[in-house]
């Protein structure tokens, strides 16, 4: 593949990159020197790779990110006995408190840079607040994404999307909830306001040229500042 994302034109197909690191990064540096990166390296790594974005996909590249998701104590613990039985040591290697910092660690990159930040750290908090944790169920074993984990990742990351670039949003079939048939909708920056072309059911087979002509030619908005 092309993994510059330059076409042959010299423009780059590349629409959205996601950059989501820091849950294996905050490690305790005592517990596990192997995975544990310091903040200040932590921060300095986001600045190269949203760098390295702009260089290959262009200055104006839309970039998204995302913070470390928290860590359930209990959870964690759990998973340690289950893997390791007699040899679990009963210590966390990775606290909330740790991944919080590393979280902080990412909006701060965001800010420097003027991009969109999505803290899952905190929306997965937010979203089960009170006694019990019930967050944890964001979490496969106190630290990975569990299914729902990666539902609501996905989901938050798509209202992200339409609020920070709806140029690119994708706007399901209100009827069927799909985004493949002729009642969705994709942001001007995909095409045009009906996508890249009209659908099968939207051509006119006696004038099917015209039918291409109402998505040709459309000049994409200018992104706003964040």
């Amino acid at each position: 593949g092309n993994i510059t994302g330059v076409n042959d034109d010299g423009v780059s197909d590349v629409k959205l990159v996601t950059i989501f690191f820091g849950a294996n990064d905050a490690s305790c540096s005592k517990l596990n020197p192997r995975h544990h990166v310091s903040i200040p390296q932590f921060k300095k790594n986001l600045q190269k790779l949203v760098s390295l974005c702009r260089k290959h996909y262009g200055r104006k590249v839309r970039i998204i990110l995302i913070t470390p998701p928290p860590v359930h104590h209990d959870s964690r613990l759990k998973y340690q006995i289950e893997r390791y039985g007699n040899k679990a040591t009963g210590k966390l290697e990775r606290t909330l408190d740790l991944s919080s910092e590393y979280a902080a660690a990412v909006e701060a990159v965001a800010t420097d840079f003027l991009l969109p930040c999505l803290n899952v750290w905190q929306l997965m908090q937010d979203t089960m607040p009170g006694e019990g944790e019930k967050w944890s169920e964001y979490l496969s074993d106190g630290l990975h994404l569990s299914s729902e984990g990666n539902i609501f990742l996905g989901e938050s990351l798509k209202e992200m999307v339409h609020e920070v670039y709806p140029e690119i949003a994708v706007t399901a079939c209100p009827h069927t909830g799909y985004t493949g048939n002729s009642s969705s909708k994709g942001g001007l920056a995909l095409g045009s306001e009906r996508g890249v072309g009209p659908w099968h059911d939207q051509i006119d087979h006696l004038q099917a040229e015209k039918s291409f002509e109402a998505t040709s030619g459309t000049s994409c908005p200018k992104k706003r500042s964040l």
